[in-house]
């Protein structure tokens, strides 16, 4: 009856973990057609990054200072990954890369990337070992992504690559480290999804507010349109800023870091098909046939054979 119960218990934390990870990639998708779309009005990053800091940060006060002393007791070197991978320098990395390459490209290299660095962390510090069919997912994942690369940027016939485009994929190559080393310290740092959405967004919020009075930064929020402004502050404070933050620390607690970043390499897919139907972005067949590669290293990444 125990066993039975015990088995329960992990069913329903399992489930839960799968539930949240689902919201997450919907989010995600979302995020890298809102971020392509703002770089695509009046906006200035600035801009786009205190619409996406402060009103989460305000509201994830009180937490912060609820929970100041479990936080204190956490190794500073994980604080400070919270606070930087998935915090403003890893938000300006993508508004700047934004502005350089399709959205369907920032799909590709944060999540897409993010599992292959986040298992190579995971094998040099905590000696955790790979097995050849998780290898053989994250290869095959890594094609995948390498095909959807080419295919968006146009390798072929000879021609050549801007010198924005490879601006932009190494600007999201850098954000994809910052989320690597996120997840590894959401991981470890054994704290729950609001006390890390307030860290990352507090900590943000305090340096875009330290530089307002510095001038440094051009804004147009009074030159944008309240609905851009209102879909950028739904999307990136709410859904991005709040929501997300827990879903994606829940998942990381139930299912593992590693399985969780393996999984966010299918956000491309989905953002694919809403970039193609909101911003008009191609989908060509080769695209969807890498699509698909991912979609199979992901399936050999996370299911282990029956023996």
């Amino acid at each position: 009856m125990l066993l039975a119960q015990n088995y329960k218990t992990a069913f329903s934390h399992m489930n839960s973990g799968v539930l949240a990870l689902i919201a997450t990639l919907i989010i995600w998708s979302s995020y890298f057609v809102a971020l392509r779309s703002g770089a695509q009005s009046s906006l200035t990053g600035f801009d786009m990054a205190l619409l996406r800091f402060m009103l989460p940060a305000l509201l994830l006060t009180p937490v912060l200072i609820k929970s100041k002393n479990r936080i204190a007791k956490v190794p500073k070197r994980y604080l400070l990954g919270i606070a930087a991978g998935a915090g403003l320098p890893f938000y300006l990395f993508s508004v700047l890369a934004s502005g350089q390459v399709q959205a369907v490209i920032g799909s590709l290299l944060v999540p897409g990337v993010s599992p292959l660095l986040v298992t190579i962390m995971a094998i040099v510090f905590y000696k955790e070992r790979l097995s050849k069919q998780r290898m053989l997912g994250l290869f095959t994942i890594l094609g995948g992504i390498a095909m959807l690369v080419g295919n968006q940027l146009g390798l072929n016939a000879g021609s050549t690559i801007s010198f924005g485009s490879l601006m932009g994929m190494g600007l999201y190559l850098c954000a994809a480290g910052c989320w690597a080393v996120y997840t590894v310290s959401v991981k470890m740092s054994k704290l729950n999804g609001l006390e890390i959405a307030a860290i990352l967004n507090c900590s943000a919020a305090i340096i875009l507010l330290s530089v307002l009075p510095i001038d440094m930064f051009t804004s147009n929020l009074e030159k944008e349109s309240l609905e851009t402004i209102f879909a950028q502050l739904l999307v990136m404070g709410v859904f991005c800023g709040l929501i997300t933050v827990i879903t994606y620390g829940h998942a990381i607690s139930r299912l593992g870091a590693e399985i969780t970043a393996c999984w966010g390499a299918m956000t491309p897919i989905l953002v694919a098909l809403l970039a193609f139907l909101i911003l008009g972005e191609a989908l060509s067949v080769s695209t969807m046939a890498a699509m698909m590669l991912i979609i199979m290293g992901v399936v050999f990444a996370n299911f282990k054979r029956k023996t």
